[in-house]
């Protein structure tokens, strides 16, 4: 998979700490959530899609400083926008199948350099939704933000499209600007997108600094 693939070092995205850090805020926890999730760097449980490569670098909001042993939680639909794990039927209303599995969720640890990377796959979509990623952040095993991360619509819209995996689907049906969890605004949204790089076409790099403090705060994207 991509982390295997390339030197992360070497990966131009993965750049040093950020010299100024905003606070990454709440946003819902959703009704797809699965505690049962585990420690893993590959999510992917053989599902067909885009390869991407998720990296995420958390940072004290007031230092910059990375934060290691952060535990980052993350869960997102497979190419077909269905959910997997035993949870309300919402999230997979016609795959009992995806009920037995746990595909496109896992666990990770941040390093002393404050990163964590996931091998997985581009997201797909559904109904109502534009194209996320969902993610807990916990220090000590206490939650310190639950929250969601998107893409640009020009790079979903691309993907969904010519992407075997996704281009079987009509065209997703709500923008980031029309998502009623981050809609609004592009300035509402900015601060929530992945930095990409999709690369020869075939796979994507996606970064993303989440900032938090040391004990939990409240704030509202």
């Amino acid at each position: 998979m991509l982390a295997g693939a390339f030197g992360l070092r070497t990966l131009p995205l993965l750049a040093e700490t950020p010299a100024v850090c905003t606070l990454t805020c709440q946003q819902t926890l959703g009704p797809c959530y699965d505690s049962g999730t585990v420690v893993r760097p590959n999510i992917t449980e053989g599902k067909p899609g885009l390869p991407t490569l998720l990296s995420f670098l958390v940072v004290d909001a007031d230092t910059c400083q990375p934060i290691e042993n952060a535990a980052i939680d993350i869960w997102h639909t497979d190419a077909q926008g269905i959910y997997s794990a035993p949870i309300n039927t919402f999230c997979n209303p016609s795959d009992a199948g995806a009920r037995q599995m746990t595909f496109c969720r896992g666990v990770q640890l941040t390093g002393a350099g404050g990163w964590a990377h996931f091998n997985t796959i581009y997201p797909g979509w559904y109904s109502g939704r534009t194209t996320h990623i969902h993610a807990t952040i916990r220090v000590g095993g206490n939650a310190m933000v639950t929250t969601q991360f998107y893409f640009d619509d020009a790079l979903s819209d691309a993907i969904y499209r010519t992407h075997p995996s996704y281009s079987n689907r009509p065209v997703k049906d709500t923008t980031n600007l029309r998502d009623n969890v981050i809609g609004g605004s592009a300035a509402r949204v900015a601060p929530y997108l992945f930095a990409t790089k999709l690369i020869d076409g075939k796979s994507l790099v996606a970064r993303k600094v989440i900032a938090i403090r040391t004990s939990p705060t409240t704030c509202n994207a």
